[in-house]
């Protein structure tokens, strides 16, 4: 089908577009203080941040700007507290420059920050536009924004055994997979669509085997779906990060989401799935039917109120 045949090559092309930040890295750099023209001033203000986000006392190299340790580097990026909506990028960004002083340290940069994602879904979002917000930081050959897609290509090949070994890991995944896609773009502000066949790998995988592709599957279209049971909290994700970026994938992918509403629609029918992931399977449907436009309160509501009942086992 025609939405297939976008970007197909997917190892190479994820590394391959050159992206620039979406708009976060403009406004950390209008705000930073001018470091090179003022040496005595300091970087980054106690007073003006959260304290977990200032250099520690006595921090400082031979320059008198302030340095970060991998310690201390460590100590903010691995506090939920960082990820906070009211903390501004610019601090993180601050923070980052003055601790990468090797390529080495930009490959670490990245993996902390991402591991932290996925470690907690929940924090795939806000992390997500701190990633954005980093992508100028390179030293020599390595960029910071290739080291993090680095990382992304390497579970994603892996995503099979993440998601039958470690469920939540691979949630964490699906939603920095999602998110990174709703907020990096192309040099020309454009999505980056290396990503786009990638992440329909991972929603498919989360309905389960795809049984009957070719030859016979007219004649058994059900076949194997039954009696899969998809994961409740995964499912959960899949749901959330569908009517965030559902919309952004079917502008750009408009065939392969016919197929995965279509799977949807089957799995909502006839599977073994708990009346958890139903529900949740039919509030992108309804998303979808509506293209993809905000519920109004009266059905969100309800879906809040079924949800409510269903966990609480009132409904079955």
């Amino acid at each position: 089908m025609a939405g297939r045949g976008v970007g197909r090559g997917r190892s190479r092309g994820v590394l391959d577009t050159a992206t620039t930040p979406g708009g976060l890295v403009s406004k950390a750099e209008e705000d930073e203080p001018n470091a090179e023209n003022n040496h005595t001033e300091k970087v980054v203000k106690p007073t003006d941040e959260p304290n977990h986000l200032a250099p520690s006392d006595g921090a400082g190299d031979n320059s008198g700007l302030p340095t970060l340790s991998l310690t201390d580097i460590k100590s903010i990026l691995e506090d939920s507290r960082t990820y906070n909506d009211n903390n501004d990028v610019k601090h993180v960004l601050i923070c980052a420059r003055h601790f990468v002083r090797s390529e080495a340290d930009v490959k670490t940069l990245a993996s902390v920050i991402y591991n932290k994602c996925l470690e907690d879904s929940t924090l795939a979002k806000r992390g997500s536009e701190i990633c954005d917000g980093l992508t100028s930081i390179e030293i020599g050959n390595t960029k910071f924004r290739n080291c993090l897609l680095s990382l992304v290509q390497s579970d994603y090949k892996d995503k099979n055994e993440m998601i039958a070994q470690n469920p939540a890991r691979f949630s964490g995944f699906l939603a920095f997979l999602c998110e990174i896609f709703a907020i990096m773009r192309t040099a020309s502000n454009e999505v980056f669509k290396p990503l786009i066949n990638p992440i329909f790998d991972c929603l498919n995988l989360v309905l389960g085997p795809q049984e009957a592709v070719d030859g016979d599957a007219d004649d058994d279209p059900i076949k194997g779906v039954s009696d899969f049971v998809v994961d409740d909290d995964i499912c959960e994700t899949f749901g959330s990060q569908l009517l965030s970026v559902g919309r952004l994938l079917d502008e750009n992918a408009d065939d392969q989401m016919k197929e995965l509403i279509n799977r949807i629609r089957t799995c909502i029918i006839i599977s073994k799935s708990s009346a958890r992931v139903r529900c949740s399977l039919l509030e992108v449907m309804e998303a979808y039917i509506r293209g993809w436009e905000t519920a109004n309160n009266d059905t969100t509501k309800f879906y809040c109120d079924v949800a409510v009942g269903i966990i609480s086992g009132l409904i079955l």
